[in-house]
């Protein structure tokens, strides 16, 4: 892969893999191989950032074939989150988030994205205590995003919601609202 080519790396491809869990058998592994994240290999350093898209296509069409792709890949940003807390990288990185705060740990989100690509971004701003915009640069998954942003709150144990104010290419906004400090 070239120096400028966007990646993703293990821990993202490792988070979803172990956030599935059981349900990676039959049809879904087999589509999952075919698109070259095959849980039974090693895997590589990283893969093209388009294939994220596409696993989630998958992963989706599988475990979810009744529900909407939006919907199937906000359950699954969901799921990511807890799978990545067992990746070593995740494990790390979430126990220092729970203890930052709400706040803080929005302010850090692009440390916490960059253990799974090499180009995301985030900034953050907050226009009153408890409601961040939170504005992330990336693949246009809007869906999965704020499923990963619903599961950041779940993991910190904080009551919030998260909404996507708007979502054009690979620039997308979300609304963070959550109760407490």
């Amino acid at each position: 892969m070239g120096v400028d080519q966007r990646v993703i790396f293990v821990a993202q491809a490792e988070g979803l893999l172990r956030g599935l869990g059981a349900d990676v058998t039959g049809r879904l592994k087999q589509r999952l191989k075919a698109a070259e994240l095959d849980p039974d290999k090693p895997f590589p350093p990283g893969w093209p950032s388009a294939r994220l898209g596409e696993w989630l296509d998958i992963a989706s069409d599988e475990l979810y074939p009744e529900l909407p792709r939006s919907e199937a890949h906000r359950l699954i940003g969901r799921r990511f989150i807890e799978g990545w807390q067992g990746t070593l990288i995740g494990s790390a990185s979430a126990q220092f988030l729970k203890l930052l705060g709400t706040r803080r740990a929005l302010e850090r989100l692009t440390r916490a994205f960059r253990t799974g690509d090499n180009y995301s971004e985030t900034s953050v701003t907050f226009p009153s205590q408890n409601v961040a915009l939170v504005t992330v640069k990336s693949e246009p998954l809007e869906h999965y995003t704020a499923g990963i942003l619903d599961g950041g709150l779940a993991m910190m144990k904080v009551r919030g919601t998260v909404a996507i104010e708007r979502a054009v290419g690979g620039v997308m906004v979300f609304r963070v609202e959550w109760e407490g400090g």
